[in-house]
């Protein structure tokens, strides 16, 4: 009598443990869908490394990337990248979004966009980066400010391995002459 009491008591309370369970579940609002989108996928907290025989040219984070494997193509959103040249200096570019083809790493990116290199920030609306030649090419206005100058231009090009820039159209500048190398 003992065990089939202990059995039907156990029978019973795990009736009423699945009979609660059910009852929540109907109660909980249902998950909500994914986002509509074309996208094979969509990340959050998207995390990128590009390298080549070991070395790594640019790390890449997104708040958000959709990926589109026909197209090979991601779209980003609040977007930073940070590009490493060969001797050693790091540039640093922030923009609203930006696009990267995965054949090629080149990417292009829009929206608010703000680079820091050393001591010095630069400001613009768009640029395309060239991943086999490693240029970042610019094709709206530009600011360029920091310690020892200020520098507009409506174009600019930048060489990350030779760490050159050169600009066109309506240049102007200003520069502040650095005293701490001359001979006293």
């Amino acid at each position: 009598m003992i065990i089939i009491g202990i059995i039907i008591f156990l029978i019973s309370g795990i009736i009423i443990l699945f009979a609660r369970h059910r009852a929540l579940v109907k109660t909980l609002p249902p998950a909500p869908p994914p986002e509509k989108s074309d996208a094979n996928i969509s990340i959050k907290n998207f995390h990128h490394v590009a390298s080549e025989n070991g070395i790594v040219q640019w790390t890449l984070d997104a708040g958000s990337a959709s990926i589109y494997s026909t197209k090979n193509m991601a779209e980003l959103d609040n977007m930073a990248v940070e590009f490493f040249g060969k001797d050693g200096r790091k540039l640093t570019v922030k923009a609203n979004k930006g696009a990267l083809d995965s054949r090629t790493n080149d990417m292009r990116l829009s929206g608010n966009i703000r680079a820091e290199i050393s001591d010095y920030v630069l400001a613009t609306e768009s640029l395309n980066y060239q991943h086999h030649s490693r240029i970042i090419e610019i094709n709206t206005p530009v600011d360029i400010s920091g310690p020892l100058m200020t520098l507009t231009a409506d174009t600019m090009t930048y060489d990350i391995n030779q760490a050159t820039i050169s600009c066109d159209g309506n240049v102007n500048g200003s520069f502040i002459e650095n005293n701490d190398n001359l001979p006293k």
